[in-house]
């Protein structure tokens, strides 16, 4: 029997839940979800309209595709209840059965294990090539091809392949998420013997068919797909690391979060996400449900544009920073489901801390205005989107307008309705400043700053640019874990706290709500439910 078999509490609320689940198709749910093992129910804010791992979608897709991924390398298996994110050094072999670096780390020569995929198709190094350069050729938003970049793969010529189960990757600048990148669901490796089956002269990656359908040789695979409303995953037969114990998933769009709430508190769904930070309090005394926090390093900034006076003075920068009240900030806006940013690296990297953490004082905020020949403040607007941070964002910004008044700083805010507006209007600079959420696609502080902050980093809206912390986030980048890394990103963390190229306000963290007798679950490094995981009683 599946495990969502419950006894609903309350009339109401299964009269709520239950149109909540038929506005998706649910009614023949309990029929026809579990396989021969268990199945999983998530009801989740939105479903993909596409499968692709080259089409990404923000956490919906983080949320499934690395069940559905199947990749050369993944990171361990962390200890349940882990409280820091794994290093790249945390690595091991996943589709690979072995790798060797030689020539300084600039050939990464791997050998495949014996794997097949969906279709019983054995892997081979052509199926790796054809994946790899189906990235390098994206016709999307080229993460992977960025990863590469990142990684210091030489992107013009990065396979070399030697037989059906040994390849090279070429690599031109060694450093240490060269291997790890590997581990991100954006670095799928495909069935290209079936993928190739529906490729066309117009389409000869199969963009389309594989936006509707998986070719893997990960734990799940695709059995039925409705674009933005439904997805059924049921067990790869042939994944190499055997049957997972559950067998069926189903991932439907519940968009209102007042639905999610009740379909978790009376137990009809095993896992809801995307919940807001208010419903997580009023879940906390559930005896049908329980919250897993995943480690996940988002930071929500007040992102200033540098390029707009008077946030080209840094001085101004560290007022704001000193007219912040983040705990007040995570005591409403968060409910205490956060904690506030100390500096700008988040806790869940472990990494050492800056000598001078964040602190209010609006003493030398004033001190600092004044010094900038602003003694009496000044006007700024303040934008955000809830799709940008979440629904908790336009309670941020209107308690920042409160605290950043007392310096005399009057803000305006602009609530921007449309994710893809707002997303326009930070990369055309038509912004004075925003708030703004710092994902991390590698769980890795050298990726973090390289993509957030090194000059011309991809989410460097704000138009930084130092070659010190150029220089810094370059030499992390190619140091190993260690104690070398540490005092490196001290030091980083020290700099940029003192040049203040962004106002960090809140360790984001995340949360999955599981119904009770759901177990299993750990939180990996690219912050999902593992489902391959997770078993129930």
């Amino acid at each position: 029997m599946g495990i969502r078999s419950v006894q609903v509490r309350a009339v109401a609320v299964l009269a709520v839940a239950s149109v909540a689940l038929a506005a998706c198709g649910a009614d023949d749910a309990g029929k026809s979800d579990a396989g021969t093992g268990q199945a999983l129910t998530i009801a989740a804010p939105g479903v993909l309209s596409s499968l692709d791992s080259e089409r990404y979608q923000g956490f919906i897709s983080i949320d499934l595709l690395p069940n559905t991924a199947g990749t050369l390398v993944r990171f361990k298996k962390p200890e349940a209840g882990a409280t820091k994110l794994q290093t790249p050094d945390q690595i091991e072999p996943e589709l690979a059965e072995s790798w060797t670096l030689d020539d300084g780390g600039r050939k990464m020569s791997f050998t495949l294990r014996e794997a097949k995929s969906q279709f019983g198709n054995p892997i081979t190094s052509q199926d790796v090539k054809w994946s790899v350069d189906r990235m390098v050729n994206s016709t999307g938003v080229p993460i992977a091809k960025i990863l590469m970049g990142v990684g210091g793969w030489d992107t013009a010529n990065p396979i070399t392949v030697t037989d059906d189960k040994k390849f090279t990757i070429n690599v031109a600048k060694p450093n240490a998420v060269s291997v790890s990148i590997l581990s991100t669901f954006f670095m799928t490796i495909y069935d290209s013997v079936e993928a190739k089956k529906h490729a066309t002269a117009d389409d000869p990656y199969a963009y389309k068919w594989l936006g509707e359908n998986t070719a893997t040789f990960g734990a799940y695979q695709v059995r039925s797909f409705d674009p933005g409303k439904e997805v059924r995953l049921t067990a790869n037969e042939n994944y190499f690391r055997g049957k997972p114990k559950v067998t069926d998933v189903v991932v439907r769009a519940v968009p209102d979060t007042s639905n999610r709430l009740q379909l978790a508190q009376s137990g009809q769904v095993d896992v809801a996400t995307a919940m807001t930070f208010d419903q997580l309090s009023s879940l906390e005394e559930s005896d049908q449900a329980r919250l897993e926090r995943v480690l996940y390093p988002n930071i929500d900034v007040l992102v200033p544009n540098l390029k707009a006076k008077p946030f080209d003075d840094k001085r101004v920068r560290e007022a704001i920073s000193y007219a912040v009240d983040r705990k007040a900030i995570v005591d409403s806006a968060y409910q205490g489901y956060s904690v506030p940013s100390n500096d700008f690296i988040h806790d869940d990297f472990g990494a050492p801390a800056a000598s001078q953490p964040f602190a209010q004082n609006l003493d030398r905020a004033k001190q600092l205005l004044a010094e900038a020949g602003l003694p009496n403040g000044f006007p700024m607007e303040l934008a955000y989107n809830a799709a940008n941070v979440g629904a908790h964002s336009e309670q941020v910004a209107v308690l920042l307008r409160s605290q950043l008044a007392r310096v005399g700083i009057q803000v305006k805010l602009n609530n921007v309705a449309s994710g893809a507006d707002f997303d326009t209007a930070k990369r055309e600079g038509k912004l004075q400043s925003w708030l703004a959420t710092s994902t991390p696609l590698v769980p890795d502080p050298a990726y973090y700053l390289q993509v957030f902050y090194s000059t011309g980093g991809l989410t460097n809206l704000q138009n930084y640019s130092s070659p010190t912390l150029d220089d810094l986030s370059r030499r992390i980048l190619e140091t190993q874990p260690g104690p070398d890394r540490n005092a490196l990103i001290k030091q980083v963390n020290d700099f940029l706290v003192g040049d203040m190229p962004a106002i960090p306000l809140v360790d984001s963290q995340k949360y999955y709500v599981f119904k009770k007798g759901v177990t299993g679950f750990v939180s990996r490094s690219q912050g999902h439910v593992n489902y391959y995981d997770i078993s129930g009683s």
